[in-house]
This record gives C-alpha cells, sequence and structure tokens, in this order.
C-alpha cells in the first residue's frame, strides 16, 4: 500500500503505539480488498453506540484512547442510546445488568471530541455530508441513504473500524469509493401503483443481495427513500441504490450505470402486497407498536401527529415513537408537540435493535412499520396507518 509520510510514520510507531496498531489494522484490512492507497475523510459514523457487557473489549479500546489524548481526527456521530426510561422494574433491572457501563462509553466519546448526536440518522442534519465527499460510516442505513441519496462515498465499515477510520481521519480506497464499483448490476422496474417503501426496499434487498440497483418507477421524498433503503440494507447487503431521474448519480450518468450483463427484476402491485402479507403473518393480540428504525425525522413525527389528532392509544397497548435528540429538541418547541402528548404515545430516541433484545420484551407482540426491524427482530410488520390504528383501537385521520 503506498502510504504518506505521515502514515508510514505513524505506522512505525512514531505517535505511540495505540495508534500504531490502529494503522496496522487499518492498512491490512485495506490490504485485503487490494486497496492502492488511504484517502482522508469528512466525516466518520460509529455504529456501537453504549456500554453492553458484550462489549467490553471495544469499551477498553475507547478507554485506552482517552487515557492517551487521542481525539477523533474527523467530525464524529454515533448510533442511539441503548437504553430507556419507560420499562417496568423487571425490564429495568435487565437493562441496568446488559448496559451497565453505558455511561463509560458516553464519557469517552464525548472526551475523544464525538458529536453527541446519538442517532441512526446523522445525515438529517447532525452530520450531513455533500455529494462526493468521502466517510468512514457504520451502520447500514446511514451508509446507504449517503450513498444513493447524498451522492457521498462511503463503504459498509464495520465496529472497529469505524472507530479507527475515525481517529486516524482516513480509509482505504476501495469498494464503493471508487466509481467504477458504483455501477448498477441490477435494473428494478417499479410497475405497482401502491407502493410501501420498507416492503419494496425488502423485497429489493432479498432479490439483490450485495448488488447495486437501479430503480425505475419511483418519485417520493427522502423520507421515503429513507425507509426503503434501511429495509433493503438489512434484507440484502445494499450499500448502494440509484434511482432513475431522481438520485445524484443517476441524474447525471443515467443509464450508463447500468452494466451491460445487469438483470432485471420487475415489482408489481401483487408482488408487494404478498411480501407485506408474509411480513406480518402470525401476528395476533398486539401489545407495543413501535415505530421509528431508523429514527423517524422531524417530517414524520408532525405526520404521525395529524394521523393521531383527536386519538388515544387505548388500554394495554404502548405506542413507542422513536426519532433522533435533535429532531425531537425540535419537535418539542413546534405546535404539535402538544396535540401529541394528548394522544398517550410515547416519544424516544433508542436503537430498538438493542432495546429488543431485554428477554422480557423478545416474547411481546410488537407491531411495527420498519421493514429494518421486521428482519432482524421477533416483531410483525403493518403499513404506518394500520400500526396506528391498532395502537388506538379504532380509525384515525386519514
Amino acid at each position: 500500500m503506498d502510504l504518506s509520510t505521515e502514515q508510514q510514520a505513524i505506522l512505525r510507531g512514531e505517535k505511540g503505539t495505540l495508534l500504531q496498531k490502529c494503522m496496522q489494522t487499518l492498512v491490512k484490512y485495506g490490504d485485503f480488498f487490494n486497496a492502492q492507497k488511504l484517502i482522508p475523510t469528512k466525516s466518520a459514523h460509529l455504529v456501537l453506540s453504549g456500554g453492553s457487557i458484550i462489549l467490553r473489549t471495544y469499551l477498553g479500546i475507547l478507554e485506552n484512547m482517552t487515557a492517551e489524548g487521542i481525539q477523533f481526527a474527523v467530525p464524529t456521530t454515533v448510533n442511539p442510546r441503548l437504553t430507556m426510561e419507560h420499562l417496568g422494574i423487571v425490564q429495568k433491572i435487565a437493562q441496568r445488568y446488559l448496559f451497565q457501563k453505558d455511561n463509560q462509553f458516553r464519557h469517552h466519546f464525548k472526551k475523544m471530541g464525538g458529536i453527541e448526536t446519538y442517532s441512526c440518522t446523522p445525515y438529517l442534519g447532525d452530520n450531513t455530508p455533500q455529494q462526493g465527499d468521502i466517510l468512514a460510516w457504520a451502520e447500514s442505513n446511514a451508509v446507504i441513504f449517503a450513498n444513493s441519496v447524498l451522492g457521498a462515498k462511503t463503504n459498509r465499515n464495520s465496529g472497529i473500524i469505524d472507530l479507527i477510520s475515525a481517529v486516524l481521519g482516513v480509509t482505504p480506497l476501495m469498494g464503493l469509493l471508487l466509481d467504477k464499483n458504483r455501477r448498477a448490476n441490477w435494473e428494478i422496474i417499479v410497475d405497482a401503483e401502491e407502493i410501501d417503501y420498507a416492503v419494496l426496499g425488502y423485497v429489493i434487498g432479498e432479490k439483490v443481495k450485495d448488488g447495486i440497483p437501479y430503480i425505475k418507477g419511483l418519485h417520493s421524498t427522502a423520507d421515503d427513500f429513507k425507509n426503503m433503503g434501511a429495509a433493503m440494507a438489512a434484507s440484502g447487503g445494499v450499500g448502494l441504490y440509484h434511482i432513475e431521474g431522481v438520485t445524484p448519480e443517476a441524474v447525471q450518468v443515467k443509464d450508463a450505470l447500468l452494466l451491460p450483463d445487469c438483470q432485471t427484476l420487475t415489482v408489481t402491485d401483487s408482488l408487494l402486497k404478498k411480501v407485506q402479507e408474509n411480513l406480518g403473518h402470525g401476528r395476533k393480540k398486539v401489545k407495543t407498536v413501535f415505530l421509528g428504525c431508523p429514527h423517524l425525522s422531524y417530517t414524520e413525527l408532525v405526520h404521525v401527529t395529524k394521523l393521531l389528532e383527536g386519538c388515544r392509544t387505548k388500554k394495554g397497548v404502548n405506542l413507542w415513537v422513536n426519532s433522533s435528540p435533535s429532531a425531537i429538541g425540535k419537535f418539542n418547541q413546534s405546535d404539535y408537540f402538544e396535540e401529541f402528548e394528548k394522544t398517550g404515545a410515547v416519544l424516544m430516541s433508542l436503537c430498538p435493535l438493542a432495546f429488543l433484545q431485554l428477554p422480557s420484551l423478545r416474547n411481546r407482540w410488537i407491531l411495527t412499520n420498519s421493514g429494518k426491524l421486521r428482519y432482524y427482530a421477533p416483531v410483525y410488520y403493518a403499513p404506518l396507518k394500520e400500526c396506528l390504528r391498532e395502537a388506538v383501537g379504532g380509525d384515525i385521520n386519514g
């Protein structure tokens, strides 16, 4: 690998043994994928975000870094916290045991200069890259949104690699950072009138696996693309998609993004309906409705509030609405917050994938409109309006 003078000095240990180990690891990682060099990044986003007892090694690395005064070399955000307040006594005890080092993580992250956003959607305002920016991000929904909707460039990095890249400020030049690897090997033709974007993402991800789809027939909002991409990155290993006439590279390069030997998938209303039914199959009595994986945007919080106006959650059913701290802060100052509070729903900011590992919640009948959460957790899927009708036990607005 062709390293700069500064990178070679770090590799020799001239800036300490800990940074030397970081550079050794990153070079080996890049060598494995035949990267020719390390290139500077604009920002980082970390996927591991709390003090779970299973992350002792990770916390040990952070502790050693703060002890040596190591700082993040680029603006660095982090995924949501793993804990919440709205729990019963048994759940609180389990949470306290599983995530007993949570405060320790937050201390180290802050001391290293991290931006304490605690959200899986940093691209919505806390850490928004520009087209062409080179990033070192983890968190699959953030990676696919940055690559696709914003036109930035990042690989699907793992935990530890994201941390190492954040403190060094560089990442191996490989994978989706190279234009030649950003062309589409799947053509997706959407021939449907009623599109559930989470289900559409689920369908595409299952089909293309870790391929790159070029989607035709879509025109919608960034929130829809966020939810579609999150599901696509979960049911498959997709890190980038293009939408004809919409996403930056598709606007600039158009059909030239399609490889000559690409495969084709046509998505119809009947296919979407069948998959949606399968994702909700087996649902019985619902005790909890969970919205916000990935975190809801401010616009989505307003939309949910309008749908629930004049309604209240029915007895015995929790409605948990999950968003980023920054979006919640803005929402709390808006005219919609008072109406939201009347509904009985609970506004929170956490990582549901970690939270639902609490043993007392695993067998709870949970309904969600998240394709990503449906893939990873023991929950059932339904579209947003159906989720809300289930939560209130009747009709909603719209």
